[in-house]
């Protein structure tokens, strides 16, 4: 056995050999502040401040009682009324809603698979991973359906024939609505809501009870953000979310709170970190999730107010525009009750962390790490072992080599590829082998990209993407470092570090993406001449190959995934406004 591979030191968590959804309903009935029948708490509740909810029969909330009642209505209904089968792909094309789980929920008890979608994706974007996904149902929410028609319209014609018509309409969808005026829209337009195809007849059931047919049976197809490239299709297995579930719990579950625990659900659901780490694991421990349905700073912040939020997984963009307006000396919302953040997508700079702990004192952020591709947690940051300089230690049941250029594995401390090994490593690529083969090798380790090392506590440490290196003269420079400093400086909102070639030197030059402040930057200054000091500033704190020798540019928003990732291949032509250094 090869001694650098490293083990996780966590305790060991038992993986039962059950399917997805009969393993989550049987632990909720377990959960008391849930199941008691005094005053139970809502598992899911509808964040309402954003938007005036016109919705029948309905205060907002769902508990356990309804939730695992819908579950089986809603299968039954697919069943009989819409005919999906085992084995079918259904794309879910919806914003957070509380019945987010209860859709996902019953296909999975029919034995079909989900594939998440983002409901803002263009037609095209749509209409590639419909086709890609083999989907034969689609679930959308009215405010999709034009799009989704459209996304239909491109699709080739042997994907337009695998799509049933149902209801005499050309298109076999669904929405995931349940307001009186989604529904009459719907009508007009040929479709219905899943609330009017809710049934109490008998259905048969799919329950997976082995380890193989666990760790063969998709549960959900999640697209990646394709931050590099086009997105890919990861096949989770019911075993695989199951695993990460259990894993993330063992961390979550230490989270303790003064006040009942709450949980502000901004991440999108369509994300694997939403949709397992947080409407999944979350209320298996007792937590209560209030799910947004957008997100707006304003919002956000009302909804931790009212709803006396105790905990949220962001991603590192919201915290650092929190930092901001906390030391920018505006007023906000009451946000005491808030006292836990988990922060993942991208790494967060200890720096940063620093800032808004001594802004927002009260509040922990507690950083992780996961991949879609890993169901998707892999290491988080302990309670009571926080290190904010890591992206937390490695969750049970894991196992992580780091290698060098050559794959060869390297020693604690050393820093290489980051590779990992267990239980939640995903299937692999739907229809996409030579990927698969290329991302997990022999061993079953999945080779993650992004470059980092391991301590001997098993923290994981994140120092970038091993395609986003920007190769100086022969020094590797990391954007996240340089974007981590430049984040420190009060004039900057946001920003991304991208390299581009040089063909007159002959060698790859750093080039910043700014997105200032305006509420700090003086009407006597040009905004150039602000970026030109910022940059000034920063080449003042790195190492000489470091500085931004490709110039900046200054933007009014960086691209960026649903999950918070930078999309640099949107940067990476040099524009004509670029300032020079």
């Amino acid at each position: 056995m090869d001694k650098n591979i490293f083990a996780s030191l966590l305790p060991s968590v038992e993986i039962p050999l059950v399917d997805l959804p009969t393993f989550w309903l049987e632990r909720m009935r377990q959960v008391d502040v849930f199941t008691r029948k005094d005053s139970p708490r809502p598992v899911f509740i509808e964040e309402q401040l954003s938007t005036a909810v016109n919705v029948e029969n309905n205060t907002g909330t769902l508990y356990f009682e309804q939730l695992e009642r819908m579950c089986h209505q809603l299968a039954s209904g697919l069943y009989h009324k819409v005919g999906v089968r085992h084995g079918d792909t259904v794309a879910i094309v919806l914003p957070n809603s509380i019945y987010y789980l209860v859709i996902t929920m019953a296909i999975q008890l029919l034995g079909a698979i989900c594939t998440p979608a983002n409901p803002a994706y263009t037609a095209k974007e749509l209409s590639d991973q419909i086709s890609h996904s083999g989907s034969r149902f689609i679930i959308a929410s009215s405010s999709s359906l034009s799009t989704i028609k459209d996304a239909i319209n491109l699709l080739p014609t042997s994907c337009k024939q695998r799509m049933q018509l149902f209801n005499n309409c050309t298109l076999h969808i669904l929405t995931g609505d349940h307001t009186s005026d989604s529904r009459s829209c719907d009508r007009v337009m040929g479709v219905r809501s899943v609330f009017e195809i809710l049934s109490e007849k008998d259905y048969p059931r799919h329950r997976l009870y082995t380890k193989d047919q666990l760790s063969s049976t998709p549960a959900f197809v999640c697209y990646s953000s394709g931050t590099t490239g086009l997105p890919k299709g990861a096949m989770l297995s019911h075993y695989n979310v199951v695993a990460n579930i259990l894993q993330g719990i063992s961390v979550h579950s230490q989270m303790v709170t003064s006040l009942p625990r709450t949980t502000l659900a901004a991440l999108p659901l369509f994300h694997s970190f939403g949709l397992v780490q947080m409407a999944h694991c979350l209320p298996l421990c007792g937590s209560s999730l209030v799910t947004m349905s957008t997100f707006t700073m304003d919002c956000f912040l009302s909804a931790i107010e009212h709803y006396r939020i105790t905990d949220s997984l962001l991603v590192p963009p919201v915290i650092n525009a929190l930092t901001k307006l906390a030391t920018s000396g505006t007023k906000f919302n009451d946000i005491s009750s808030l006292q836990w953040i988990i922060s993942g997508a991208s790494p967060l700079s200890a720096s940063t962390i620093e800032s808004f702990e001594s802004c927002l004192p009260g509040i922990k952020v507690m950083q992780g790490y996961g991949l879609t591709e890993t169901s998707p947690g892999l290491s988080l940051n302990m309670p009571d072992q926080r290190n904010i300089y890591s992206s937390g230690m490695l969750l049970p049941n894991i196992e992580v080599m780091v290698v060098d250029y050559q794959g060869i594995s390297l020693p604690e401390g050393k820093v290489g590829e980051l590779c990992f090994r267990g239980p939640n490593i995903m299937m692999g690529y739907f229809n996409n082998s030579e990927e698969t083969q290329h991302t997990i090798d022999s061993n079953g380790f999945l080779h993650t990209g992004d470059i980092g090392y391991i301590d001997c506590q098993r923290h994981v440490y994140v120092t970038d993407r091993k395609k986003e290196l920007i190769k100086f003269n022969g020094f590797q420079v990391a954007p996240a470092e340089l974007e981590g400093v430049l984040l420190q400086h009060p004039h900057v909102l946001d920003c991304a570090v991208v390299g581009y070639f040089d063909n007159t030197r002959l060698t790859e030059l750093p080039r910043a993406f700014l997105v200032l402040a305006p509420n700090q930057i003086s009407t006597t200054l040009d905004a150039n001449t602000i970026a030109k000091d910022i940059v000034d500033w920063m080449n003042s704190k790195v190492a000489y190959y470091k500085r931004l020798r490709g110039g900046f540019v200054i933007v009014d928003a960086i691209p960026k995934s649903a999950s918070g990732k930078i999309v640099r291949r949107l940067l990476k032509h040099s524009p004509s406004n670029t300032n020079t250094i």
